[in-house]
């Protein structure tokens, strides 16, 4: 017997989202082979000794009714038993990634960087629509990443940032939603800096960092070690290990990768920690928004105040948050 048992037969999912499927299999079923429309391969994967398997597919091509059904092997690989659902794929984020697109920050010259790659921008545009509504919904890291200003210029990077803040007239002295999204306005800045926006950027080859401890990875060149900053900071880590969800599809617009970026460094969890931060951007950029509140002298270029505060990025992410509230998109971007 073959069962899919997440998710519920006619479920909804976005285009642009990872999709979770899993299950149970019986009688000698070892592996199962996931496809959409009888043709599309979605993934497969072992069946564990509790006889449960699970596969998670990056993101859908299109949108529409989609047949998914699961497909059980035995031991020679000979084809037992199948079972399909029906689910639901649409493309509610269009709206978030189709204002990105069409805005102004998309276009500017990032000092010494040049232009962001189009889904670097449409990618953070999502992440800051996952964590207004994280915000919205009382979570502890949202909650943190929207802080006061602390006033802690060691630690804080806002305190760090006040005086240029001030100047563009984002002002940072009250916890919530203003605070969070002028937090975010810095981070694709930095973003911008660390990575010129490449999702999957490796771990500079002129440093020594080589340990899994030290060795950076992702948009914001961020090691494992940061995680003793905060406690949020490694449930953050097991939260998207668990569902790495992060929109890569999307921030792989306009990026080209090498053999290098892809390799990482040491061995266990600080390895981990690598693969994931490239394979799953969200994370990255959650992980660091956190980071930024209580460790920023991680980031030389918030040292030095080089990542950009732009007025343009504000405006895009107060647009973000008008669509995902005019079109109720939190049960989408979760």
């Amino acid at each position: 017997m073959l069962q899919i048992t997440i998710p519920n037969n006619n479920a909804h999912f976005d285009l642009h989202k990872a999709a979770t499927f899993q299950g149970t299999a019986t009688n000698g079923i070892i592996t199962v082979k996931l496809v959409a429309d009888d043709k599309w391969p979605l993934g497969n994967a072992n069946v564990d000794p509790n006889g449960n398997w699970s596969i998670i597919y990056s993101g859908f091509t299109q949108a529409g009714n989609r047949q998914i059904t699961a497909i059980g092997f035995d031991s020679s690989n000979q084809q037992q038993t199948s079972t399909s659902i029906n689910i639901v794929v649409s493309a509610q984020l269009d709206r978030i990634i189709q204002a990105a697109a069409s805005s102004e920050i998309a276009d500017y010259n990032w000092h010494q960087r040049g232009i962001a790659p189009i889904g670097y921008i449409k990618g953070m545009a999502l992440v800051y629509g996952r964590v207004y509504c994280k915000l919205k919904a009382g979570d502890a890291a949202a909650k943190e990443m929207a802080k006061a200003n602390t006033g802690n210029t060691e630690k804080d990077a806002l305190a760090h940032y006040a005086q240029i803040f001030q100047n563009v007239g984002m002002n940072n002295d009250t916890p919530g939603v203003d605070t969070l999204r002028h937090l975010f306005v810095l981070l694709i800045g930095l973003g911008m800096r660390e990575s010129s926006g490449k999702y999957c950027e490796g771990r500079d080859l002129s440093a020594d960092n080589v340990t899994a401890e030290t060795a950076e990875a992702g948009l914001f060149q961020t090691s494992y070690n940061a995680r003793s900053a905060n406690p949020l900071l490694p449930q953050l880590f097991q939260q998207y290990l668990t569902n790495p969800s992060g929109f890569v599809e999307v921030f792989k617009e306009g990026v080209t990768c090498s053999n290098s970026n892809w390799e990482n460094f040491g061995e266990g969890q600080g390895k981990e920690f690598q693969r994931l931060s490239k394979a799953c951007p969200a994370f990255a950029a959650e992980f660091a928004a956190v980071g930024l509140r209580n460790l920023r002298k991680h980031w030389g270029p918030i040292n030095t105040k080089e990542a950009e505060i732009l007025p343009e990025a504000n405006t895009l992410l107060l647009e973000v948050q008008k669509i995902v509230d005019e079109f109720n998109l939190c049960p989408i971007l979760h």
